[in-house]
């Protein structure tokens, strides 16, 4: 008897279904080529046994798919039918009747009765489920560039820290795509298969956008610029003086941008979420919840006016100047006998310089030369981030004047017989007793808060890098530890050795290169 297999040509798809399908031993069969087409294979079989034609079925793991294969008989006149086919499927099985492919059932039953193996026939499909895509949302304009300028000659420009971005009114600024939920699916056995939901996002509406009723296109109020924190997009709007701020204009404090052509003159006050000058500042208070410009510099007297930023602070010059950052200092030019407090400080230009006053910074310094020949000693300090540190403060205040609360009424409470009905029913025992339990539970959390605060406030690896020159008159002190420069010293790097607690220092290397 000779059996040939259906579809692609495969001798050892034969020798497998005569071994493991069959169970034929090897002098009861061969595999041969066919003399009808070069290239074909036939299963020649000599045995004496019968066997019914064989059907078996394979169930994908996922049950979305079932695959049968047919094997004729051998010696026997027994026939498979589709019907029982479809019988072992749907009651062996469970398979469905709407997902069995009966056509290509009839096929297979055609071909097996013709005398081929038919293998993998798709008998039946499930339906996959459709998983939902996530909300998408576009941001329809350049975010703000926060990192330093990588210039082509491989060093980089500091000064290049930010770039505001300007909106017109109604200006599309925002489109969200929301979650869709995707379509279930059913496997061959007719159980529901969950397609898994979008993840959705949301955009928060905040001051200076609109959106529309399904909250998919978000718009500017007005003409403004915006600031991104995080996902949230804001729209301030800008306000500019041309000129001065003298006499004329007074002081000025406004939620959004403020951008002054001219100079602030001394003793006036300018409060905003960001500050452009295009002049000098002069002994003013300058303070803003985000960055300040000022493009020219800042002439001040020692103890007047104060330069101050939630942000980044960007000057071309100062001297005898107060600055507070809680972000980068960039100094394009000098800066001489400063009061200075700044998360970093980067003054890395041609000649740039910083000398006399004092200078505190959180994690790094960046300067091209600091002290001078002629200048007389000054203080830098890094490791501490002393706007933390005042917030510690404030809370280790609150601490205290808790606990001496607590005290106090504890003491009060003491000299009363608080077991005696009347006096615990007393309105003021009362107030008493819940703000003692109110301050007990608070007193935990605020020294959690303190502690938190304190560990936030010490740099994990400050560094000072000087690219030109360090002169005599420097007291460098680095978490604590303190040392002074006493020759000078060129292309530096300073940093804290936590093990011997001292500050060390090594060239910088020369990567003009």
């Amino acid at each position: 008897m000779t059996i040939r297999l259906a579809g692609e040509q495969d001798k050892h798809k034969l020798d497998f279904a005569a071994r493991n399908v069959y169970t034929l031993p090897n002098e009861e069969y061969r595999v041969l080529p066919s003399s009808a087409r070069d290239g074909d294979y036939i299963l020649e079989v000599k045995t004496i046994r019968s066997i019914d034609p064989i059907v078996r079925v394979v169930v994908a793991d996922n049950m979305l798919f079932a695959r049968v294969s047919l094997y004729p008989a051998i010696n026997s006149t027994k026939k498979i039918s589709v019907q029982q086919i479809v019988f072992m499927l749907t009651e062996k099985h469970k398979v469905t009747h709407g997902c069995i492919d009966e056509a290509a059932l009839h096929d297979a039953v055609n071909q097996l009765n013709e005398g081929y193996i038919v293998e993998g026939v798709m008998a039946c499909k499930g339906t996959p489920p459709v998983n939902g895509k996530n909300a998408v949302i576009e941001y329809l304009f350049e975010r703000p560039n926060v990192k330093p300028k990588l210039l082509p000659n491989g060093k980089v420009d500091y000064k290049e820290f930010t770039k505001f971005i300007f909106v017109q009114k109604d200006q599309l600024i925002i489109k969200r795509t929301p979650a869709d939920k995707g379509k279930d699916g059913r496997d061959i056995t007719g159980n529901v298969i969950k397609a898994v939901e979008g993840m959705d996002r949301q955009v928060e509406v905040v001051d200076g956008v609109y959106a529309n009723l399904e909250k998919t296109e978000f718009r500017s109020k007005y003409n403004g610029h915006i600031i991104v924190s995080g996902d949230t997009v804001t729209v301030f709007p800008l306000l500019q003086v041309d000129g001065d701020v003298d006499m004329r204009i007074g002081n000025i404090r406004f939620e959004g941008t403020i951008h002054i052509t001219g100079n602030v003159q001394s003793g006036f006050i300018i409060d905003a979420d960001d500050i452009i000058v295009d002049g000098i500042v002069e002994n003013a208070e300058l303070k803003a919840r985000n960055t300040i410009v000022i493009r020219r510099g800042i002439k001040g007297i020692i103890s007047k006016g104060y330069v101050k930023a939630g942000g980044n602070i960007s000057i071309g010059y100062c001297e005898n100047a107060r600055i507070s950052t809680g972000g980068e200092l960039s100094i394009e030019k000098y800066c001489f006998n400063s009061t200075v407090e700044a998360h970093s400080i980067v003054a890395t230009g041609k000649d740039a310089i910083i000398s006399g006053g004092v200078i505190k910074a959180f994690s790094t310094i960046r300067v091209s030369q600091i002290g001078s020949k002629s200048s007389g000693k000054m203080e830098v300090s890094l490791g501490y981030s002393p706007l933390l540190q005042a917030k510690a403060e404030k809370v280790k205040v609150e601490i205290t004047q808790l606990s001496e609360s607590i005290g106090r009424i504890s003491e009060s409470l003491s000299k009363l017989n608080i077991a005696d009905p009347k006096i615990q029913n007393n309105p003021k025992v009362k107030i008493l007793i819940d703000s003692a339990e109110s301050f007990k539970r608070r007193l935990p959390l605020l020294e959690k808060k303190y502690n938190d605060l304190i560990a936030k406030s010490v740099c994990d690896a400050p560094k000072i890098s000087v690219e030109d020159t360090i002169y005599p008159g420097v007291e460098l002190k680095i978490l604590g530890i303190a040392r002074s420069i006493k020759a000078e010293m060129t292309r530096v790097e300073f940093t804290f050795n936590e093990y011997e607690r001292e500050i060390v220092n090594k060239p910088i290397q020369n990567t003009a290169n």
